[in-house]
């Protein structure tokens, strides 16, 4: 990728000097090294973002092979404001954290996985194989590979809060 970021933060652990000595030369890049081992990176990163009042935030490079720093980076998505919509991206999954009804948009096929984080009142969803209708249940149902029958589902609930990963084969 041919990305040059606006800002690098972190506590700079994992980043060669090289490289940021790279950014530093270019210097459109503002470097904020923050060593505060109470926050991660991505953490730090969200405070960030949210400092300059997005509408939309996306994170790219938080799915990778260890499997505690992948699911801290999805748990920080309840950590961003719920005005702000967030998702974590690769090249084959987009991960959501939702509070209110959501349209689900892809291919058809698609996969759609819903786990909750909470207790959920009145889980419903329509435009996948299999229909959930007025379910209410807690934190440890999983509702998982669900397919999308048409370009577009919905998911609607009353209370809580889901995970709603898509997913492309």
């Amino acid at each position: 990728m041919d990305i040059i970021p606006d800002y690098i933060i972190g506590d700079l652990d994992s980043v060669s000097k090289s490289t940021i000595s790279y950014f530093k030369e270019l210097g459109k890049t503002k470097i904020i090294e923050n060593k505060d081992q109470d926050k991660t990176d991505l953490e730090l990163a969200i405070l960030l973002a949210e400092t300059l009042d997005p509408n939309e935030i996306n994170i790219l490079g938080a799915i990778g092979n260890r499997i505690d720093h992948t699911l801290a980076n999805i748990y920080c998505l309840n950590k961003i404001r719920s005005d702000i919509k967030a998702q974590i991206i690769d090249d084959k999954n987009i991960i959501e954290l939702v509070e209110k009804p959501i349209d689900v948009k892809g291919d058809k096929g698609d996969i759609v996985s819903i786990i909750p984080l909470t207790d959920i009142s009145g889980l419903s969803y329509n435009g996948m194989k299999w229909l959930v209708s007025d379910k209410d249940t807690e934190f440890g149902w999983f509702g998982i590979s669900n397919r999308l029958t048409n370009k577009k589902g919905n998911i609607s609930f009353s209370k809580g809060k889901i995970l709603v990963m898509r997913v492309r084969e």
